[in-house]
């Protein structure tokens, strides 16, 4: 799975659930909350495996990964807008 050009800055341990619970509410029929998968990655998409996160503690970012390279695409363009109405610090790689 590719990681996606958007992360997430400067969120907190505490933060990560609820960061990405509310994407998932906000972009996904059916998605209500974000859940940690037995790799550690999140699952965020309501079930449909074509996202995940995965957070780094040591630099506090939130980073993305798609199923298919062809979604990159898609995916940044929700994360961005996304991060920008919830004032969340973003980066594009």
């Amino acid at each position: 799975m590719p990681y996606c050009h958007t992360a997430f800055h400067a969120i907190t341990p505490e933060q990560v659930e609820v960061v990405l619970s509310t994407f998932a509410q906000d972009n996904f029929v059916g998605g209500r909350a974000a859940y940690r998968l037995v790799d550690g990655s999140y699952s965020i998409d309501a079930g449909e495996n074509d996202i995940r996160a995965i957070y780094d503690e040591e630099t506090t970012a939130l980073k993305f990964i798609c199923r298919h390279k062809r979604e990159m695409s898609f995916y940044d363009k929700k994360l961005q807008s996304f991060a920008a109405k919830h004032g969340i610090n973003s980066t594009t790689i």
